[in-house]
């Protein structure tokens, strides 16, 4: 019984580190969608229309399957942010994922 209860706590354990390192690349990858869209947005020939889809393109290149649940807000101004929100996959399940918010911003060039 002991050795059960120890392999059983030592699963979870595993579990825990491996969702938490699922959700930490998933984040890695909207932060850096949403850096390239501010990026584009701020660019003096860019507009939140390009920033949007920029941030979706690379959104789509480096999360793949996962990222079926992504919304990506842009505002504009002397400072263009742009946000991402999506559900991380989960280790376990994609049901299981952890929502996950990104922002960055860059200064407008217009």
């Amino acid at each position: 019984m002991e050795m059960l209860f120890g392999t059983v706590t030592v699963l979870m354990a595993l579990l825990l580190v491996f969702e938490t390192a699922a959700y930490w690349h998933a984040r890695n990858v909207l932060d850096d969608a949403a850096a390239d869209g501010a990026r584009v947005a701020a660019a003096f020939d860019g507009s939140c229309t390009d920033g949007i889809a920029e941030a979706r393109a690379a959104v789509d290149r480096h999360a793949g399957s996962w990222a079926d649940d992504v919304e990506i807000v842009c505002t504009d101004g002397p400072l263009v942010v742009v946000s991402i929100r999506a559900t991380t996959p989960g280790v376990v399940g994609d049901g299981l994922g952890m929502r996950a918010s990104v922002s960055e911003s860059a200064p407008s060039e217009r």
